[in-house]
């Protein structure tokens, strides 16, 4: 199964909404904010963390988009496939993305506008 890639996710937010990345931790040089480019407020943030501090049985680190959801659609995702309580944010507010659950950007674009609008 192909999936998504980090590097669709980014390119997709700049061509669609103009955002901006960048890294603003120094103890993870891999995460990337996906931020407004007029605030600069992240309506993204990509990242990886070990399988096993998500509950996962796998050993590899699991790519992560946290995304800013409405609390009522949070709660319903997260018993989905692909979906998991935000990780290191708002459990209510945030909700993690599984990338490599996904094949396309397509398939979360819309809560990937959800995040954007949420954070203007």
């Amino acid at each position: 199964m192909t999936q998504m890639t980090r590097n669709e996710l980014l390119t997709y937010c700049r061509n669609e909404y103009n955002a901006i990345s960048d890294h603003p931790f120094k103890r993870l040089p891999d995460a990337t904010a996906i931020r407004h480019a007029n605030n600069r407020k992240w309506f993204g943030l990509v990242f990886q963390v070990p399988a096993a501090k998500l509950g996962l049985p796998e050993t590899a680190n699991i790519e992560l988009l946290n995304l800013k959801i409405a609390p009522e659609l949070n709660s319903l995702l997260q018993t989905q496939p692909g979906f998991l309580p935000a990780y290191h944010m708002s459990k209510e507010h945030w909700l993690s993305v599984q990338l490599a659950q996904f094949k396309t950007v397509n398939a979360i674009a819309d809560l990937i506008d959800q995040s954007f609008q949420a954070t203007r």
